[in-house]
């Protein structure tokens, strides 16, 4: 390499900077070339670790097609930076050497957000923004592995880009013309904002999408979403602003009647009382509630028709015995509005209610108003009452009893991980508490589990990874089907693993007297990702077990409802039959359960996939992802349609819902204090 670069003491500008946009020409095809490479190494790392996808060499070239777009699109910025060397350095080959740090940077962005897919197998996008730190470390210290392909990885791209730079400084088919279409090419992909990502629709497969996506591109984009993108701002209270459920699909959903500006979602409380037709009532006894939120339990896996088998042997003998709800959603595709969302059916605010901290406005709970009630309450965990400020959420409901993470000495130091104590220990530690609990007062308690994640390793992982083996013969499953589960063996050996824990708290609360007046609710607080998931809505399809010895009957329910309608189903049953004290104004984002069998939707829903992405919306039997809409069938099978009509109305709904949860987000102001002391637990 030649050691100076300017052949005379001063060049003309004109001169310099065609001088660099061919230097810099001849770089960018080694940047590109490493983008290729490193691709190679996803696919063969998938191939090995985790599943190969369908239709793998079309998605393969359609891929590395969006790859070249995201590096064109790159290449105006990373120019600029390379100018700042070009025009400050003399000599070529520290040219040379700081556009290769400045592609390093670029390629170990790139493999960070690799190998968080690895791990998560879904894309880390504008989520990133909406934890702290320590929250940030704690969820990447669960989840990192490292092993020889891992690190292979992790090296073998930087040594390939600089070879690359090398020989690309050397080649002379680059000159001035080819050069600057080039750069010409890329700054008009990045002045028009040429997406980077294909199109969803164009995919069979969820897991096919998120494999085919440069993740770069994904994290950037919606980066970009999220600073830059504003929502539109709808006047809420115009004129005859009050949903009437007169629109196809929706004409038995109740009135929301809202009633104060100032409180944007404070409305009449006119839930219908579906639950009530299922249950023996004595009114003199009041229920004990128990809700059960399992860690990823996805309808995937779990249940009738699950695509991917049943792994829950308890639960699917308990679903025999329960009101069982085939096509349920989540109402977020991470833990962190799984509270705010089952007890309290509350709005997401920005990040999610719990991300307010001491800020979080008063609300009403399942939990606070049972408490009101005279009810004991209580929570229990395994894990860190911090993390997602659980914690703070918890105590503002004026339990109790708080059981976390450091109440569990008892429990052998080992079993102490990432997150906190297993669940088999939870259990344990819960069928003793209610042991306890005086028999003369009635009691609500939560029981949120944690096994379920990412590391995916609980006590005797081989005894469970037998049992997959036995219940893969069970489904009848062919070798081919068995080799594909086994790529997943840890997370389907915890599957099995938390629902013998499960199991495990019913053998011993049959033993206690409360049993038999007792009512459990029993959800999944999303799906987990790190099995393929198959479409946009996979993520927050899970099932929804509502048991108790007073039930009269049992029942399979395909008509769809979410977390939010639980608390508004579960304060009006109650209220009804038990002559509860219970507020008629409040907050509840959801109508309440839907018990016909058939499938339908009467719900409208917001869904918040991360702390940071709203962009998912349920109307009737339509689903709006994006910019993208589909219809909905029976065990949320999808399908893209064009209905320009129908799409305008959801989007419509779905901003109407952003304006009420940005104002509230702006103000705080969810309940008027007044109405809010009158219950306060």
């Amino acid at each position: 390499m030649e050691n100076t670069f300017f052949e005379a003491p001063e060049y003309p500008v004109l001169d310099r900077f065609k001088k660099s946009i061919i230097l810099f020409s001849k770089y960018a095809l080694a940047l590109m070339a490493t983008v290729l490479f490193i691709k190679i190494l996803e696919y063969l790392y998938i191939g090995f670790k985790v599943q190969m996808p369908s239709e793998f060499l079309m998605l393969f070239f359609k891929a590395l097609f969006f790859d070249v777009i995201f590096v064109l699109k790159s290449l105006p910025l990373l120019y600029v930076l390379y100018l700042l060397f070009f025009f400050s350095l003399k000599v070529k080959k520290h040219i040379y050497v700081a556009t290769g740090i400045i592609f390093s940077i670029y390629v170990l962005v790139y493999l960070l957000l690799l190998k968080y897919f690895f791990t998560a197998l879904v894309p880390l996008g504008s989520d990133f923004y909406g934890y702290s730190y320590s929250e940030i470390k704690q969820t990447v210290s669960a989840g990192v592995s490292i092993d020889f392909l891992s690190v292979l990885i992790l090296i073998l791209p930087f040594a390939f880009l600089w070879i690359a730079l090398k020989i690309a400084d050397k080649t002379k088919f680059i000159n001035n013309r080819n050069s600057t279409f080039l750069l010409a090419i890329a700054m008009l992909l990045l002045w028009f904002n040429v997406s980077a990502l294909p199109s969803a629709t164009t995919f069979k497969k969820e897991y096919d999408y998120n494999i085919a996506i440069n993740k770069q591109a994904f994290f950037f984009e919606r980066s970009y979403a999220y600073f830059f993108d504003n929502e539109p701002n709808v006047d809420i209270y115009a004129a005859n602003y009050f949903e009437d459920g007169a629109d196809v699909g929706n004409s038995l959903r109740p009135a929301m009647k809202y009633v104060n500006s100032a409180y944007p979602f404070l409305r009449e409380e006119n839930t219908v009382d579906v639950l009530s037709n299922f249950f023996k009532v004595d009114s003199a006894v009041r229920p004990n509630i128990v809700f059960i939120q399992v860690e990823g339990l996805g309808r995937a896996f779990s249940g009738p028709n699950a695509y991917l088998g049943s792994f829950t042997p308890f639960l699917d003998e308990l679903r025999g015995r329960s009101l069982y709800f085939e096509n349920f959603l989540a109402a977020q595709g991470r833990t962190f509005a799984s509270l705010p969302s089952i007890l309290g059916s509350l709005p997401f605010f920005n990040k999610g209610y719990n991300e307010l901290g001491a800020k979080m406005p008063k609300a009403f709970t399942t939990l606070s108003l049972l408490k009101k009630n005279g009810y004991h309450s209580s929570f229990l965990m395994s894990t860190d009452e911090t993390f997602d400020n659980e914690g703070l959420f918890i105590k503002a409901q004026g339990v109790d009893q708080l059981i976390s993470k450091s109440n569990f000495k008892e429990f052998p130091a080992a079993h102490n991980s990432y997150w906190g104590y297993p669940d088999l220990d939870l259990m344990k530690k819960a069928a003793s508490y209610y042991a306890k609990l005086p028999s003369n007062k009635p009691f609500v308690s939560y029981i949120q589990t944690i096994s379920m994640h990412t590391p995916y390793k609980v006590p005797e992982m081989n005894k469970y990874y037998d049992l997959m083996e036995v219940q893969m013969k069970k489904l009848g499953f062919d070798e081919e089907n068995k080799s594909i589960h086994r790529t997943y063996k840890d997370q389907y050996a915890t599957i099995l693993y938390t629902d013998e824990a499960i199991r495990h708290l019913f053998q011993e609360f049959i033993k206690l007297p409360s049993y038999a007046n007792t009512i459990f609710i029993i959800t999944g607080d999303h799906r987990l990702p790190e099995i393929p998931m198959s479409t946009k809505i996979d993520r927050y399809h899970v099932p929804l077990i509502i048991f108790s010895p007073m039930l009269k009957r049992s029942a399979s329910i395909r008509s769809v409802s979410s977390h939010l309608d639980i608390a508004p189903s579960l304060v009006k049953f109650l209220q009804n039959n038990y002559k509860l004290d219970m507020p008629n104004l409040v907050t509840w984002v959801g109508t309440g359960l839907d018990t016909v069998k058939q499938f339908r939707n009467i719900h409208r829903y917001p869904l918040k996939q991360t702390v940071s992405d709203l962009i998912d919306y349920v109307s009737g039997e339509y689903f709006l992802n994006g910019q993208t809409l589909y219809s909905m069938g029976d065990n949320f099978a999808l399908q893209p349609v064009q209905d320009d009509s129908k799409q305008n109305q959801l989007v419509g709904e779905f901003n109407q819902y952003k304006s009420q949860n940005n104002q509230i987000t702006q103000s705080l102001k969810l309940l008027p204090d007044s109405l809010y002391r009158k219950f306060k637990p």
